[in-house]
């Protein structure tokens, strides 16, 4: 399965907004669900562009033959009135009619309204000798368009695009993960996995795993330092018996502290003693990574409630700011030497009840690395944003290490954790 980034083409149909008379809010409703579902990279190309049937068709075949775009989503012009012909343009384009999706939309639009029978959306397979795009017409309203694509999840009642990824993959196209808080999207349990990044992953001994923990490394190391990181837990009674470690490896990149030299790192890190200057690109990076890596355990079976992320260093720095970039908590959230990255920054700003997930920081009060100082100002912070469930402790005599007394709070964090869910 290739792994390049999937491309989207966004189409709002309408005379009066092609020609200004208001403004389109087809495609802003369209963009800002995508941003808010999809959680693997995407970029999107879009356009307004009025009621012409021959404009239409060659709009759609301009966005899956040359611009090569996966999936293509049209709002608008799909009624019976005269001008509403963006269902003639679409099948005009296709090589295959998928009839399912326009039935299952006028199914979830007439929970609503009686005039749903009034829709006419299409959905088709347009294929060229190289390239193959799902079209798909959508209503021309926000709600609509909301309700069509994701359902109604306090119903039971799945929306269009649970089915969509798995279509873009039967013909070719990029694998397109979505947060499972909003959209489950349904894989077979034969098809392949989305490989997220390179990882060692570890299933219990014996059984399924019934809980996951996903350890980030620290600078400079790789997943391996963890390997044995179950038999360390279980030694002090951690119940992690049945439990999943994802344990990934971070990408390698040149690293401005050490004079540019390239090793693995969840970000970029200009000094030790002033954590001023900061990598705000790559910690976004890397915590969609580790969005994605949350939303596989789920996809995987995992209970949220029983999902963990973890960190040393590094690695911590990105656990402790996943609590506030969440939008719902998880199992829990431990830092092992660590601190609040970006935490003068509008970014902590962004958070959701991410914050409200159990949160374990542990650090050495000796440690030169990641100075107490820094992990200390982190704890605050996370008490001033609402972390009421917060576990820290600083460790005398302790440097830049993993240490027998913080690894027996952890399994007792662990172990409440767990218990509370069970």
């Amino acid at each position: 399965m290739t792994k390049k980034i999937a491309k989207i083409g966004l189409i709002s149909i309408s005379d009066r907004a092609s020609s200004g008379q208001y403004e389109d809010k087809g495609i802003p409703s369209l963009l800002s669900w995508l941003e808010k579902v999809v959680i693997s990279d995407f970029e999107h190309i879009e356009t307004v562009i009025p009621d012409d049937k021959q404009l239409i068709e060659a709009k759609l075949i301009e966005f899956s033959d040359d611009k090569l775009c996966d999936l293509i989503l049209t709002t608008g012009g799909t009624g019976p009135a005269p001008r509403d012909v963006t269902p003639e343009a679409t099948l005009a384009v296709a090589t295959k009619i998928m009839p399912g999706f326009g039935e299952r939309m006028r199914q979830i639009s007439a929970l609503f309204v009686p005039t749903a029978i009034l829709s006419r959306q299409e959905a088709v397979i347009r294929s060229s000798q190289n390239h193959s795009s799902l079209i798909v017409n959508l209503p021309g309203q926000p709600k609509a368009i909301a309700e069509t694509l994701e359902g109604l999840p306090g119903q039971k009642v799945d929306g269009i695009f649970a089915a969509i990824p798995y279509c873009i993959e039967l013909i070719g196209g990029p694998t397109i993960e979505t947060d499972p808080l909003y959209i489950k999207s349904f894989r077979p349990s034969s098809a392949k996995r989305p490989e997220i990044i390179n990882s060692i992953t570890l299933e219990p001994p014996k059984g399924r795993a019934t809980s996951s923990i996903i350890m980030l490394h620290g600078l400079g190391a790789d997943a391996s330092d963890f390997a044995s990181f179950r038999e360390e837990l279980l030694s002090v009674g951690a119940p992690v018996q049945s439990t999943r470690f994802v344990l990934p490896h971070a990408p390698v990149r040149p690293i401005t502290m050490n004079n540019g030299y390239p090793m693995r790192g969840w970000f970029d890190l200009f000094s030790l003693e002033d954590i001023s200057e900061e990598d705000d690109v790559g910690i976004e990076q890397t915590w969609r990574i580790v969005r994605r890596l949350i939303s596989e355990e789920q996809s995987r079976g995992i209970p949220r409630n029983r999902i963990f992320l973890g960190g040393f260093s590094q690695g911590g720095c990105m656990a402790m700011f996943s609590a506030l970039k969440l939008s719902e908590p998880i199992g829990g959230i431990f830092s092992l030497s660590g601190y609040l990255p970006l935490i003068n920054s509008h970014q902590v700003e962004h958070m959701g009840k991410g914050i409200l997930t159990p949160i374990f920081v542990g650090y050495g009060l000796q440690d030169s690395v990641v100075l107490p100082i820094y992990t200390e100002m982190s704890i605050k912070e996370l008490q001033k944003l609402g972390a009421v469930n917060l576990w820290s402790h600083g460790y005398p005599g302790m440097e830049h290490y993993l240490g027998q007394e913080e690894t027996i709070d952890l399994a007792k964090f662990l172990t409440t954790c767990l218990a509370e869910v069970n």
